[in-house]
């Protein structure tokens, strides 16, 4: 962490040095999405929250929805009849007093709303400060120029309050100066009352057309600064602001915001960033704000969010719960795995248990079937061998006769025993774990997961409700096809789809459970089971530290994905927090999958995958094809098999070359298959 603070003074200070012209007198900035932004992803949203916070206040009488048309439109109207020149906010209002129905005098007090909720969401870009404060010291002489309806006294109130601006600075604004710096008024305005040349002004800004040709065009030094401009995700967040009251555009705010505040000195650490903020942290926030609902709806006191995939929906939770009034609700981790929590509630070894130990994921070979009920195969070294089980093939894929062998050898005899000893043996741990975590305290509580069939949980509430708890609710944000409709002991909810049911947001992509699992990644090692020591149930890990997914950059993923809620503007209001955002969590996921750009693919591939419960088989997502996957491509028509979770991915990371002759292979292959069939 020390070292990306050092990088990032580092590469401000080199950036700065290089950001202005020598011979400048004056430096002007544009200010907004150059100095300053807002935590909404398009300015015209400000209106939506505002008409939010007018309605709920009885101001208007019209919908949020109405009132944002209404604001756009009376702009306008207002800008095309002052032509050429600009308009106050207060010229704006007036014209929408009409339209609203009430005097004017009310309609100030409408425009005294929007200032507030304006300073509310106005916020410094980071690295600016050091931009603003270099160009001070080298010569002295800062302008703030904006075209703008609102009023220079309250954009320089509003640059002081964060720290950029200072006595001796200047701030213009086109509404009071009648001009525009699209004609070039504005900059042949600054430099006469600033009493310099043209030639001796360099202007900062990110409108392209009225900050660098117009500026060009009048002889002014510009410098362009678009990294405030919305990515592809937060221009998606955005096309659903109206229909979520406002919560996607906050959203796309706060990506904006940690793009713009997370360091990322790579290309693939910046598309991680990137892709971690504008598409894994409102997916996740979304999940997370449904969870705040349902909770509060139904009254629980306490949430249990399930290792691993649970650590990072906790921290949001926590983080959101400091915004959210109203919220009486305690948030735990709790360390699990269907690995430690199927085996606590096994009874006996028949048709069901013997399902769930040799379902065929992952490595599929003794060694990994084995530790889903915490045994190595030399613990059954003689039953095995008997089999015809050899210790060589013990690590390597089970043929369907051996496994078929295996199944038999774990139904009698001393592997059976051996493996109900052990299911006995963790039941007891796992009952004083979950009583020692107060599960088994009175009141309404629920368990938080990610994506399973549901039976993970169900086992652990069949055990707990034995004992003495009270049914729990189990959420999900996915549930596959294969579960129970519901389990005995506990009420299940799914929030992006339930396969089962055929609700929701089902096959958006080919494996969503994928996309969700790393990034719900935990950093640690996989609950193996439990233990006591010093009169306390400690759960046993598989390793202490994640070291796949530390290496692959989960520690950029958190961080980006706390800075997004930090920044998230969760004013009830203002913002509907509650409401579904889950049509845009699915264009940001089908956005990332189907078409990732280069640097994304190589990223968010290089995360691991677990295919194995017991977590024995880890691989990277996808990953750069090579020469010889491109022959191989080539002679069998199909992508090797490590493109085959990704192929999108694997083929976005690759060279072009490799990229474009390895589709052609697999036109030609889905061609042939075609012909063959007819």
């Amino acid at each position: 962490m020390k070292l990306n603070k050092i990088n990032l003074l580092i590469s401000k200070s080199t950036m700065t040095e290089e950001f202005f012209a020598p011979t400048s007198r004056v430096i002007s900035f544009d200010v907004f999405d150059t100095v300053v932004t807002r935590l909404v992803g398009a300015p015209s949203s400000v209106f939506l929250l505002l008409g939010r916070r007018l309605s709920l206040s009885g101001k208007i009488q019209c919908s949020p929805a109405a009132f944002y048309e209404h604001r756009i439109e009376a702009e306008r109207r207002s800008k095309r009849i002052a032509y050429p020149y600009d308009v106050t906010l207060e010229t704006i209002y007036h014209e929408l007093s009409a339209a609203l129905g009430m005097s004017e005098k009310d309609a100030e007090v409408l425009a005294d709303f929007e200032r507030h909720l304006e300073t509310e969401l106005i916020c410094a870009i980071p690295e600016m400060h050091n931009h603003v404060e270099y160009a001070r010291t080298r010569c002295g002489r800062i302008v703030f120029l904006s075209d703008m309806y609102l009023s220079s006294p309250f954009i320089q109130s509003r640059l002081a309050d964060i720290g950029l601006f200072r006595k001796g600075d200047t701030c213009y604004v086109s509404c009071e100066t009648e001009s525009s710096k699209r004609n070039g008024d504005s900059f042949r305005n600054m430099a006469n009352r600033e009493a310099v040349s043209l030639g001796e002004i360099l202007h900062v800004g990110d409108n392209y057309s009225a900050d660098i040709l117009a500026a060009r065009n009048s002889g002014v030094n510009t410098k362009h600064y678009q990294h405030a401009h919305l990515n592809r995700y937060e221009k998606i967040l955005e096309t659903y602001s109206v229909t979520t009251d406002g919560l996607t555009s906050v959203m796309a705010g706060a990506s904006r915001m940690t793009r713009l505040s997370v360091d990322a000195p790579t290309p693939i650490q910046a598309a991680l960033r990137d892709l971690s903020a504008g598409v894994i942290a409102p997916v996740l926030s979304g999940y997370v704000l449904w969870l705040l609902r349902r909770a509060k709806s139904l009254g629980l006191t306490r949430l249990y969010f399930v290792s691993r995939d649970g650590q990072i929906l906790l921290d949001i939770a926590r983080r959101m719960s400091q915004k959210i009034a109203g919220l009486d609700i305690e948030f735990s981790y709790f360390y699990g795995s269907r690995q430690a929590l199927r085996i606590a509630n096994l009874r006996e070894i028949d048709d069901e248990a013997l399902a769930w130990i040799l379902r065929r994921t992952g490595e599929r070979s003794v060694r990994s079937y084995l530790a889903r009920v915490a045994l190595t195969p030399e613990d059954i070294r003689a039953s095995l061998l008997e089999a015809g089980l050899l210790e060589r093939d013990w690590s390597k894929p089970l043929s369907e006769k051996s496994h078929k062998a295996l199944s038999e050898v774990l139904v009698r005899g001393h592997p059976a025993e051996l493996i109900l000893r052990r299911a006995a043996d963790a039941k007891e741990l796992l009952i004083r774990y979950a009583q020692q975590e107060g599960m088994l305290d009175a009141g309404e509580w629920g368990i938080v997961d990610t994506c399973g069939r549901g039976q993970m949980l169900s086992a652990l509430a069949d055990l707990v409700v034995e004992e003495g708890a009270v049914p729990p609710t189990t959420f999900y944000f996915q549930l596959m096809q294969g579960g129970e409709q519901s389990g005995k002991n506990c009420q299940r909810e799914a929030y992006f789809c339930d396969e089962s049911r055929q609700r929701g947001y089902i096959k958006i992509i080919p494996d969503l459970t994928n996309v969700i699992e790393i990034a719900c990644s935990g950093d640690h090692g996989l609950v193996q089971g439990y233990s006591e020591k010093e009169n306390r149930v400690l759960p046993v890990l598989s390793a202490d530290q994640n070291t796949a997914a530390i290496e692959a950059g989960l520690g950029l993923l958190r961080e980006s994905c706390a800075t997004f809620v930090d920044n998230l503007f969760l004013d009830p209001d203002a913002v509907h927090i509650w409401a579904d955002s889950r049509a845009a969590s699915a264009d940001l996921i089908k956005k990332l999958w189907f078409t990732p750009e280069r640097w994304e693919a190589r990223a968010w591939g290089a995360m691991p995958v677990e295919t194995d419960h017991a977590g024995l088989s880890v691989r990277p997502l996808a990953r750069p094809f090579t020469a010889s996957d491109m022959v191989m491509t080539l002679l069998r028509f199909r992508l090797p098999p490590g493109g085959r979770l990704w192929p999108q991915g694997s083929l976005a990371a690759s060279s072009e070359h490799y990229t474009y002759i390895m589709r052609i292979g697999i036109r030609l292959g889905r061609r042939l298959k075609a012909l063959s069939k007819r």
